[in-house]
């Protein structure tokens, strides 16, 4: 079992011992803040163990020729389906908070507030096993402007399931508070609905990014970079592909017109990224 493995089984195990807390006592007080946190946290520790798996499939077929570019795309995939799941739990979170807000229950405060404030030490507790990185620790060589590090999709959406753990736990002690002391009990349902829109708006951003690996969508600053150089060096360019074959790899389909050799051209080319396949077709 890797690092990563490690760290994502065991934030699994804390996961679920907070959700059923959380999830009992919600219920037990009537606290919308609660159970949203609670639940979500259900649908957190589902995705964590997508991450899980993931992890062991990538490292079983890194090396398969079942796989025309080795498991690289496993990464986002799994980022895809749990940011998914974020996406319908936040989705949850709105609707439940909207029919709280028109039909509210009686809070037994100090009950949600102690559960709230243990699901947010365990959140914390969660971010520092997995580190808070979301990119590999090195880098690729993206021209002669910088590096090009790449994500790890699979990480980053176990990670912010944990930051939207975090947050619905924080809105929700911030609520309670307000609520048992200020007497602003309908604070509980708006920050609920704060919450559920938020972890949308990461869920959404998820899925565009993961969705363009998944759809071999091209990489267009890649591409510029690499046109702009081709032509610099003479080369007549008809038509250049670039996409992402994950895990920050690439493949890449090129016919051009130019006096280098298709070797020459293929060392340029990876001088940028780290490819898995180069194809270059010259016309002469």
């Amino acid at each position: 079992m890797t690092k990563n493995e490690r760290k994502t089984l065991t934030v699994i195990i804390l996961t679920l011992i907070t959700m059923a807390a959380e999830i009992a006592f919600g219920y037990f007080s009537n606290s919308m803040a609660l159970l949203a946190d609670g639940w979500h946290m259900g649908t957190h520790a589902f995705a964590l163990s997508i991450t899980f798996f993931a992890y062991m499939m990538i490292r079983k077929y890194e090396y398969s020729e079942k796989l025309a570019f080795g498991s690289g795309k496993f990464s986002p995939l799994a980022g895809f389906a749990s940011a998914i799941l974020l996406a319908l739990s936040g989705l949850w979170i709105l609707y439940e908070s909207a029919e709280r807000f028109f039909n509210p229950l009686q809070i037994n405060f100090n009950e949600a507030i102690l559960v709230a404030a243990i699901g947010l030490l365990v959140n914390a507790l969660c971010a520092f096993i997995m580190g808070g990185h979301s990119r590999h620790g090195h880098a690729h060589s993206h021209g002669p402007n910088g590096a090009h590090a790449h994500e790890d999709f699979n990480f980053k959406s176990a990670y912010l399931h944990i930051l939207a753990d975090a947050l619905t736990s924080l809105l929700a002690i911030s609520a309670l508070l307000l609520g048992k002391y200020a007497g602003l009990n309908f604070l509980d349902s708006l920050v609920g609905f704060l919450g559920g829109a938020m972890i949308c708006l990461w869920a959404f951003g998820l899925i565009k990014a993961t969705g363009k690996i998944l759809a071999d969508y091209e990489d267009p600053s890649l591409k510029k970079d690499i046109s702009a150089r081709l032509k610099e060096d003479g080369a007549d360019v008809e038509y250049l592909h670039i996409w992402n074959t994950g895990q920050g790899k690439y493949a890449a389909v090129l016919k051009c017109e130019s006096a280098q050799s298709a070797e020459e051209i293929k060392k340029l080319i990876n001088s940028y990224a780290e490819f898995d396949l180069i194809n270059v077709e010259k016309t002469i």
